[in-house]
């Protein structure tokens, strides 16, 4: 009997001895599992909220998923290694590693770490803003400013483009007021051609949603025609926006007049061309300018764009206001002051235009 109980006794340790064993395998494994799942979450989950900085990360060609694993736990931008090599074999067996350059920031997680790994090295992005009233000398400071070459510069400036926009510009017309002022996302190492395309075709598609060529047919004028007008109302009206049809209706009365257009902003611009660090108190260009830019004396319009033309200005020119005033002004309170007659244009100097009057 004692041999039976003993027998027994064994066997409930045995018995015990296994479920204590299992259940010391179930932690474990559940503790494994927790680990695991852990390990792929990203180091730092909420850096993104604080704009945490992405790190420039390199894969050689020949480098093997143990050695990448490493180096991004050596960098603190995984938790584990040995967790990262497991993930590859029993979930991302299908994606590749490619060799390049990477942005990988800490609030990644592994699996967003291996798709990137997967589709390849970053394309670098940048923007660029061109203004509204910018020049080509505005542009090209602007593209100096991210990276690129005046020989670069130059060449793309000087290009010959097949382009529908540029389809009435003379052959010998800068592509002063063809750079279209907005904001633009390009790949890093875009050529300055590529960039010169983009803002045609964004203009190109403005002048056709807003019917602008039409408009200049309407007012007697061909495309480039129409956007060095409007260039030249950009400049005279660009910080009173509102007044723009009624400043191209002047100038467009005038062309119809067979009078100079009066615009001191194209005498401006040829003196800066000239000098770019000229005295703008300097009035004496007023008579020394010589014609076709002398838009004082010398009828008709400028040879080339003076600007670069927003939307605002096209279309002022492309549908004008209304009225039959002559000269127009723009006031040292920044109002636009308008006349019929030279008798009241000199009145609206007297009163309204002391300061700003004085530069060119």
């Amino acid at each position: 009997m004692s041999y039976i109980k003993t027998k027994f006794r064994k066997l409930r340790i045995l018995v015990v001895s296994l479920v204590v064993i299992l259940l010391l395998v179930i932690v474990a494994g559940l503790s494994g599992i927790a680990y695991y799942k852990h390990s792929l979450t990203a180091v730092d989950p909420s850096c993104g909220e604080a704009d945490c900085e992405a790190i420039s990360f390199v894969v050689e060609e020949n480098d093997s998923v143990a050695s990448v694993a490493e180096e991004l736990e050596k960098n603190g931008l995984i938790r584990s290694a040995l967790v990262f090599r497991l993930y590859y074999k029993l979930e991302a067996k299908d994606l590749v590693i490619q060799s390049g350059e990477y942005s990988i920031s800490k609030d990644m997680p592994v699996k967003k770490i291996a798709q990137n790994f997967n589709a390849g090295p970053d394309m670098q992005v940048f923007t660029i803003t061109f203004l509204p009233g910018g020049t080509l000398a505005d542009a090209r400071t602007r593209l100096k400013a991210k990276g690129y070459t005046d020989a670069e510069i130059t060449e793309a400036f000087n290009k010959d483009y097949d382009h529908e926009l540029l389809a009435s510009k003379p052959k010998d017309a800068s592509l002063e007021g063809y750079i279209y002022g907005e904001t633009y996302e390009f790949y890093v190492g875009t050529p300055v051609e590529e960039i010169l395309i983009r803002t045609f075709d964004q203009m190109q598609s403005e002048i056709e949603e807003l019917n602008i060529e039409q408009g200049f047919k309407a007012q007697g004028l061909s495309l480039h025609e129409g956007i060095v007008l409007a260039s030249v109302v950009q400049k005279e009206s660009g910080i009173i926006p509102g007044d723009m049809p009624q400043v191209a209706q002047v100038f467009l009365l005038r062309l119809q007049l067979g009078i100079p257009l009066g615009s001191d902003a194209i005498i401006g611009y040829y003196a800066d061309q000239q000098d770019p660090n000229r005295d703008k108190t300097d009035m004496s260009y007023l008579t020394t300018t010589p014609c076709p830019w002398n838009s004082r004396n010398c009828v008709g319009l400028p040879p080339s764009a003076i600007s670069a033309p927003g939307a605002g200005a096209l279309e002022a020119v492309a549908n004008p206001a209304e009225g039959d005033y002559l000269y127009f002004l723009t006031g040292d309170d920044g109002k636009m002051y308008y006349g019929r007659t030279e008798a009241e244009h000199n009145a609206n100097i007297q009163n309204h235009c002391h300061e700003m009057c004085g530069y060119l």
